[in-house]
């Protein structure tokens, strides 16, 4: 488990789950998992309204820099941008590459159910090349 302390995202996860006991009585009620907790986190963040349950203070952020925080990211410019800062653009790339090869799919199978051209426009796409290469 050495692994886990180049990650700096699993430690800042620790010191959030520390400032949020609830969450580990849900964990033990087997409400959710930590994994599922941790992904919440990390696409949320740590600012969401959804983590006010999990507080010991009965839900309510009463510190100078969350309300200063609170202030600055009023609406919904601030919650987009908040999510936008959480984005991890490997995965984003994963996921665009899938899409990509899902349309190539979508393309080639639409391809195969046209019908097909009559044969003497066939012919002439055969025939036809964009290159005349001539041999010797």
């Amino acid at each position: 488990m050495r692994n886990n302390h180049n990650r700096p995202s699993i430690e800042q996860f620790r010191q959030f789950a520390k400032e949020h006991p609830k969450l580990r009585d849900e964990v033990k009620k087997g409400n959710k998992t930590w994994q599922q907790f941790f992904e919440e986190w990390y696409l949320y963040g740590e600012d969401s309204d959804e983590w006010n349950a999990y507080r010991t203070d009965g839900g309510k952020a009463t510190s100078k820099k969350d309300q200063k925080k609170e202030q600055s990211e009023e609406g919904y410019v601030g919650k987009v941008m908040s999510f936008v800062k959480n984005l991890d653009p490997d995965q984003i790339q994963d996921h665009l590459s899938n899409v990509n090869s899902t349309l190539n799919n979508i393309q080639q199978l639409i391809s195969q159910f046209k019908s097909p051209a009559p044969s003497g426009q066939r012919e002439e796409k055969q025939t036809s090349q964009p290159f005349n290469f001539r041999q010797d």
